[in-house]
């Protein structure tokens, strides 16, 4: 029984295995909206189809509230999808859909904008095409639209507290609304491919 396990082993051993390309991507587009992290990962299952997975993080707050002119465009969001490459993977148009989870606090970014907070989960579509810059280095340009369900609570101003109310005297908190949005795949993005 020893003998088989160790020859299986080495046969096992003696199999070429393809390998995968492996990505990750920092869209720029995103770093330029008051600094928001993001980093997103990458993984060829074909020549046609790439596996993805992403994270954006932004948590700064800018302006005074002394001087009242606080704002913030907070976000935590995490995405997975998928891109089809007609051509080849990294390389010239993709197509792709992704899912996308994300808890935002937004506001105060024009004078009588509201600061809304809450949760959005949906799923977007997308295309874009991608440059091959050298052997490792891609620059990507995308452009998408997200879709969903946003649960959210709205207040008069970024750090008051005080919570808005409809025209009929309810509290603008808890409600439910479909939103179209563009998506992550909004997008100028340095890809570095393994």
């Amino acid at each position: 029984m020893k003998h088989c396990f160790v020859l299986a082993c080495c046969l096992l051993l003696s199999v070429r295995l393809a390998a995968q390309e492996v990505s990750l991507s920092t869209n720029l587009l995103d770093w330029a909206n008051l600094g928001t992290a993001n980093l997103q990962a990458g993984v060829s299952c074909s020549r046609h189809l790439t596996l993805h997975a992403g994270l954006r993080y932004n948590n700064w707050n800018f302006g005074s509230v002394e001087k009242g002119n606080p704002f913030q465009n907070r976000a935590r969001s995490a995405a997975m999808g998928m891109r089809y490459w007609p051509w080849n993977v990294y390389s010239s148009w993709w197509f792709g859909a992704r899912m996308q989870l994300e808890e935002y606090n937004r506001g105060g970014l024009f004078r009588r904008m509201k600061t809304e907070e809450g949760v959005a989960a949906g799923l977007g579509a997308g295309f874009g095409y991608s440059w091959l810059v050298s052997d490792h280095w891609n620059l990507d340009l995308g452009l998408g639209l997200w879709a969903g369900r946003a649960w959210y609570t709205q207040y008069r101003c970024p750090r008051c507290g005080r919570v808005l109310y409809f025209e009929d005297g309810r509290p603008v908190r808890d409600v439910w609304k479909w939103f179209l949005l563009p998506s992550g795949d909004w997008q100028v993005s340095l890809t570095y491919v393994f």
